[in-house]
């Protein structure tokens, strides 16, 4: 059995207070990953953020970002593909790729995925302001299909929080609002939530 402690976090969006807050959190509750899905708000933001991080870091790009690049060999953008680490898989994939999920995970057990998106799947922590869903019904089937055993995302600052369903841990780590860090034991999908 592979153990492994996960910080699961997104939506950023320029404030480097937050980021310094859960590079501290990590550091203190001694995490193996950060999974980051994305919204830096600036290119140099997002980089002098990946560039200065200490940990093991697999990152995704949100809606507000064009490219995420860094130079720091901790960190993985995840782009449409999937990355071992430790006896797990970190597959990302970017808007309009989510039809591609099962294809990358074919041949893959499903307890050793951790699914990194920026958008939320339908109906699953994905409730808008407005009181409607807006997350996407493609990639609530791709999800469905493959049975992570997590699913990190964001995006739906508002619907922040995380829930199990059907063997999948679901975590919207949207921190703006929020400004709660959940932090995830695998393989037990264990959640504890920490002030940021």
């Amino acid at each position: 059995m592979i153990f492994m402690k996960i910080l699961c976090v997104s939506d950023y969006h320029r404030d480097k207070k937050l980021a310094e807050n859960v590079e501290k959190l990590a550091e203190k509750e001694k995490v193996d990953v950060i999974v980051n899905a994305g919204d830096f708000l600036s290119e140099e933001f997002a980089a002098k953020t990946l560039n200065n991080t200490k940990f093991r870091t697999f990152v995704i790009r949100g809606n507000w970002d064009h490219e995420l690049v860094s130079n720091n060999k901790k960190v993985s953008v995840l782009k449409n593909n999937v990355v071992e680490y430790d006896g797990y898989h970190f597959l990302g994939v970017d808007f309009g790729y989510y039809s591609h999920i099962g294809e990358l995970a074919k041949g893959i057990d499903p307890k050793k995925i951790i699914l990194v998106t920026h958008d939320p799947p339908y109906d699953m922590l994905d409730i808008s302001y407005f009181g409607s869903n807006a997350g996407l019904l493609d990639l609530r089937a791709a999800v469905i299909k493959v049975s992570p055993i997590l699913h990190v995302f964001g995006h739906i600052h508002e619907a922040a929080g995380y829930e199990k369903h059907k063997g999948t841990l679901f975590v919207n780590a949207a921190l703006p609002e929020y400004r709660k860090v959940a932090i995830v034991e695998l393989p037990s999908q264990e959640v504890k939530v920490f002030d940021v």
